[in-house]
């Protein structure tokens, strides 16, 4: 949409010149037409000082007033004053012309007034009109140049929210891994297709914007299946409900509530830990919901700060890409922690 404007006739530098040749032969025509219906012009030569002083007066304005107070001061009131003094100038200049120069016969005060009144209101019109277009045009180009910088912003900031998602995780795996390669080699090599999926779905798939809700949801599989790989003493448990064909979704959305869970929810061995994901499609709605247990022991201020900075973080991307399209809520229970994520797919 933004590109079919910008090559639009009112926009696209290739049609300046069409463009002014065009706002001229229509002050041509209405010209003609207020002299058709009122006194006239008393004149070519009377005619064409009046058309050289609108040209003058009109460049000035669009070429020296606009960009003095509007573009670089943002001086809207000198702006105002400005075009006043501009219409005085032109009003003077005609008066002059038109009974001391050419000294056009009236009869009274009623045809002198009536006389410097069509030039007048010719003059008004297109100084205005001129300014309009001027005035648009720059409106226009200031709101495209703000939504593109917010859009550049937005998308900085998402690329940087993303790189956030879960490094932690992928130290916890390799370290994982290495242990298992000397306990475990068969249990290894599915570990590490699993971590080549993983890594393939991040580097490859989630390029640009969107991605199919379920492919996310198989990387979110294999993350699980991989915490499974490597911890033993957690009751785990991934649903899925609902038609997921043809829902797309931003990546990365779900991924640090499971994280939270993984990373606060486990307590000592021999406790009863649990951690459950359930998926839900309603409609065009996805519901995604984690339950863990949550221990009472001491955390560490630098857990309690990265958990803290996961949750800032989601919150953030939902406000840039679901704003108003999404229900995030959280029980924080004595001996569990529950949170639930709904978005309108739309």
């Amino acid at each position: 949409m933004a590109n079919l404007i910008e090559n639009a006739f009112v926009f696209n530098p290739k049609f300046r010149i069409l463009r002014h040749s065009i706002f001229w032969i229509l002050y041509l025509l209405y010209s003609v037409i207020i002299a058709e219906f009122g006194y006239g012009f008393n004149g070519i030569y009377n005619y064409a000082f009046v058309v050289i002083i609108d040209i003058l007066s009109v460049y000035y304005l669009l070429n020296v007033v606009i960009p003095a107070y509007i573009i670089k001061k943002q001086n809207p009131k000198m702006f105002f004053i400005s075009l006043l003094g501009i219409v005085a100038v032109n009003f003077t200049l005609n008066f002059i012309n038109l009974n001391y120069i050419f000294k056009v016969p009236a009869d009274n005060i009623s045809d002198l007034v009536q006389h410097q009144f069509y030039n007048l209101q010719l003059s008004i019109v297109f100084i205005i009109a001129g300014a309009g277009i001027k005035l648009f045009k720059y409106a226009y180009e200031s709101v495209s140049k703000i939504n593109e910088l917010e859009k550049d912003k937005i998308s900085t900031e998402l690329d940087f929210l993303k790189t956030q998602v879960n490094p932690h995780f992928l130290f916890n795996i390799l370290n994982t891994l290495y242990i298992q390669t000397r306990l475990d080699p068969k249990n290894s090599a599915e570990m590490i297709l699993k971590l080549s999926d993983l890594l393939r779905y991040q580097l490859y798939e989630c390029s640009d914007g969107k991605v199919l809700l379920k492919s996310e949801i198989e990387y979110l599989q294999n993350y699980v299946d991989l915490q499974k790989m490597r911890i033993t003493n957690v009751d785990i448990k991934f649903e899925q409900n609902g038609n997921f064909s043809g829902l797309m979704i931003h990546p990365f959305i779900f991924i640090p509530l499971i994280e939270n869970a993984f990373k606060h929810g486990i307590k000592n061995k021999g406790d009863k830990n649990f951690i459950h994901i359930f998926v839900n499609i309603v409609e065009k709605y996805v519901i995604f919901a984690v339950k863990n247990s949550k221990y009472e022991t001491i955390v560490k201020q630098s857990e309690m700060k990265n958990s803290g900075l996961g949750l800032i973080n989601l919150k953030r991307r939902l406000d840039l890409l679901y704003k108003n399209k999404y229900e995030l809520n959280i029980d924080n229970g004595d001996n569990y922690f529950n949170v639930e994520l709904k978005i309108n797919l739309e």
